[in-house]
């Protein structure tokens, strides 16, 4: 069975560490890039011939996962220059799903806004089956 590989873009490592984990517990994702803060992963996204060249099987990420509140680019200023990115290059679809400590109906009304978020994932509030099966539902 062909892995997915994911992105994770949260400022706190150990949230970082303990979706990673989650994440191999799914047996569904191999590859799996960090970054802590919105720019960051813009940059990597935006260095799209290297990083396919570099990660053949694991670029551009397949699912990506969101937090909301960090330095330097939260994640709604990445969401809005992500749509950006999605309109100058062809074929560049990654599942977003926000990571955030917030329950905030607001946050999640404001993520949903962007069509290619397709969850709300709140920190602490799901198990690895739950995961599991938001990864088969929306790749």
């Amino acid at each position: 069975m062909k892995k997915y590989s994911a992105m994770i873009v949260d400022d706190s490592e150990t949230d970082r560490y303990l979706l990673k984990r989650f994440l191999g517990k799914t047996d569904l994702v191999g590859d799996i890039f960090e970054v802590n803060n919105g720019k960051d992963a813009l940059d990597f996204l935006s260095n799209f011939e290297e990083n396919q060249k570099k990660y053949p099987d694991g670029f551009p990420p397949t699912l990506l996962f969101l937090d909301i509140n960090m330095p330097l680019m939260d994640g709604f200023e990445f969401l809005s220059k992500y749509q950006e990115l999605r309109d100058k290059v062809d074929d560049f679809s990654i599942t977003i799903m926000m990571f955030s400590s917030s329950a905030s109906k607001e946050d999640q009304n404001k993520a949903f806004s962007f069509p290619f978020v397709k969850d709300y994932l709140v920190k602490g509030a799901f198990k690895v089956e739950d995961l599991k099966a938001k990864i088969i539902q929306y790749v």
